[in-house]
């Protein structure tokens, strides 16, 4: 008896793996006028950030000063960062690893700055 359950007990658990699927995160954005030649990390002030739903995801993006573009994410792991520097004005950190064909970027920081 003790056989059959371990038994059913592992066959739930591999189908239940099946039926689990990886969240797809979306880095991305535009940074006009600063910036380094990637991979690098980029520093600049973010001045305002946005949130939306789309029915599946949230959609966090944060506005450069100086018309200095926006970057935007659904990975919730980088919206409190995003979030904080906004609320705080700090500086904002963002590693590039790529402009081209469009900006990928893959961590952020935060830095005091007043």
């Amino acid at each position: 008896m003790i056989l059959k359950s371990t038994l059913l007990a592992v066959v739930v658990f591999f189908g239940s793996l099946t039926l689990a699927e990886a969240q797809s995160y979306f880095k991305g954005g535009l940074i006009t006028g600063w910036g380094s030649e990637p991979p690098s990390w980029n520093f600049n002030t973010v001045y305002q950030c946005w949130a939306a739903y789309d029915g599946t995801n949230t959609w966090h993006y944060a506005f450069f000063v100086n018309n200095g573009g926006y970057i935007v994410t659904n990975e919730p792991a980088f919206a409190t960062i995003i979030i904080a520097a906004c609320e705080s004005g700090n500086l904002f950190g963002l590693y590039v690893t790529s402009f081209t064909p469009s900006l990928v970027w893959t961590q952020v920081t935060t830095y005091p700055h007043k």
